[in-house]
């Protein structure tokens, strides 16, 4: 499936579309391909409508030099919630794809959503005197050079087969282009949305990789101090990549979050 935004870029994502459930949009991050949440989507399918959206660049959405801010991809999340008549979503957004979550909210706040759940992002990318819980070795005396450099493996736990297939099979048929995306990852990198956190009124859920190479994930509870809202969790044995590492756990640890908050 697929939509125009206002700026006519033709955005892909796939929707199990019952319309009386509930809906959860999935959200990868930069240069993940949505299919590494297909055993997620087979998990929630029967509690919920469920969505992953491809951004802009990535998967079979369109390739453009437009957008290359995290305010645009805030605002094509908008504009598909807005064409799905989309109200009390959930939002679950792994690395980046929780940063396009909370652009969404800084530009059109909390009233259509019920919930959100970050897996494995920091709020602040960017190591400092006030936050020390970054993306790995990443200061301003760094950056944006760093964010350049080779990052490695962004998974810990095997990856499923079937996963892993999926996802190299949507790569080869829609390839993604790191360097025309580096103004993407550069204005990821310098956001701070620890204020808008701890402002959010809907319920928020942390989910950590606990060996996550890109995060210490303390960073869970740090940021669950921010508000009586967040709430954190490590996910035991895991990356950076929840989705596809550890699918049952984080399945598990959603709904209970859900579930706790009425939900």
């Amino acid at each position: 499936m697929e939509f125009r935004t206002n700026d006519n870029v033709r955005i892909h994502f796939t929707d199990t579309a019952e319309v009386e459930k509930q809906a959860i949009i999935f959200i990868p991050g930069i240069g993940g391909s949505g299919r590494l949440f297909d055993r997620a989507v087979e998990l929630f399918k029967d509690q919920y409508r469920v969505i992953v959206m491809d951004p802009r660049n990535q998967g079979g959405s369109e390739r453009t030099f437009k957008g290359q801010t995290i305010a645009r991809h805030g605002m094509d999340l908008a504009e598909l919630i807005s064409h799905l008549n989309l109200d009390r979503v959930i939002l679950v957004g792994n690395s980046m794809g929780a940063g396009i979550m909370w652009s969404y909210l800084s530009l059109f706040t909390d009233n259509q959503v019920a919930a959100m759940v970050d897996l494995d992002q920091s709020p602040k990318m960017v190591k400092d005197d006030t936050w020390t819980y970054g993306f790995k070795d990443l200061t301003w005396d760094l950056y944006p050079e760093y964010l350049r450099l080779d990052m490695g493996r962004a998974y810990y736990h095997p990856i499923a087969s079937e996963l892993k297939k999926a996802a190299k099979d949507d790569y080869m048929k829609h390839p993604y282009i790191a360097e025309d995306n580096f103004d993407l990852l550069r204005n990821h990198a310098e956001h701070d949305w620890r204020e808008l956190l701890s402002t959010l009124t809907i319920p928020v859920l942390i989910l950590a990789g606990e060996k996550s190479p890109y995060f210490n994930p303390d960073f869970a509870d740090k940021v669950a101090d921010l508000s009586d809202n967040i709430f954190a969790q490590v996910i035991p044995d895991c990356g950076h990549i929840i989705q596809a590492e550890q699918p049952e756990l984080m399945h598990e640890a959603i709904i209970n979050f859900l579930t706790k908050q009425n939900i």
